[in-house]
């Protein structure tokens, strides 16, 4: 088993409608002297691209929002062949130093293919969960995950460079469920996945729907997304969306959420 260090990990940042300087986990990322893809999504030039390459980070500008997974994808393109795991976070993660020397600790013992670390909210646990019974359930201690349903989000989740041989992100899934459809993939194909216990992250998922419209919008890629992950089950796909209608329309008071428009429209 070969001795891995730092330089063999590449992360992946996907920006949106901000200045990499704006972004957390860009900040630590240079902080802890870890490679860098940003893939920007931005529907205007925020001075992004001089500010990576200045940096010596690799800068891809996607031309508008393509989506999560086309961005994924073109930053799996610019892999380098000397890089051996792929890091993927989200645009506002804080990333300690210890957080990558506890997970090379863990690449260095471990035959996984992909390693999760423990992602945690002020309230509750977000990775690793368990997908059971087609919907995503809470797992409080992640020794009582069945391996045969694990799932988790993308951020923090390191996954081994030979896992991209033969999968890449399905662009039919604009932003939501990318990572729960990535697990349920790499269990069906058998890959190992590993649990960083003590290497845990901490992150704000809160709510960004502050407005009708931004909520209406977000609810219109989720019901575009739901569509393609549950293909061919068009039961699941219409409670849990129809779920989702009824939250908004109590929050908001309004029966516009019952019509949503096609993402291509927004």
């Amino acid at each position: 088993m070969g001795k891995y260090i730092l330089d063999d990990i590449v992360t992946i940042i996907v920006l949106y409608n901000c200045s990499c300087l704006e972004s957390t986990s860009y900040k630590s990322l240079k902080e802890n002297g870890v490679r860098v893809i940003v893939c920007d999504n931005s529907t205007r030039d925020y001075g992004n691209k001089n500010i990576v390459e200045s940096d010596g980070y690799i800068y891809i500008n996607m031309n508008g929002n393509k989506g999560l997974s086309k961005a994924y994808n073109a930053a799996l393109n610019q892999i380098s062949d000397d890089c051996q795991f792929i890091c993927l976070f989200d645009d506002d993660t804080n990333i300690s130093k210890e957080y990558f020397d506890k997970a090379l600790e863990y690449m260095n013992v471990e035959e996984a293919d992909i390693f999760l670390p423990i992602v945690k909210t002020e309230t509750k646990v977000l990775s690793p969960c368990q997908f059971k019974n087609k919907k995503v359930i809470e797992v409080r201690n992640s020794n009582e995950i069945d391996k045969k349903y694990i799932s988790g989000i993308n951020s923090g989740m390191i996954i081994r460079k030979t896992v991209f041989d033969d999968f890449k992100y399905n662009e039919n899934i604009f932003l939501d469920y990318i990572d729960h459809y990535f697990m349920r993939e790499m269990v069906k194909h058998h890959k190992e996945i590993k649990i960083m216990e003590d290497n845990i992250l901490y992150q704000d998922f809160s709510i960004e729907n502050n407005t009708l419209e931004s909520a209406y919008k977000r609810l219109c890629i989720l019901n575009h997304d739901l569509k393609e992950f549950y293909r061919g089950d068009y039961l699941t796909y219409f409670i849990q969306i129809t779920a989702y209608k009824l939250v908004m329309i109590k929050k908001f008071k309004t029966l516009k959420f019952f019509y949503l428009k096609n993402i291509d429209s927004l």
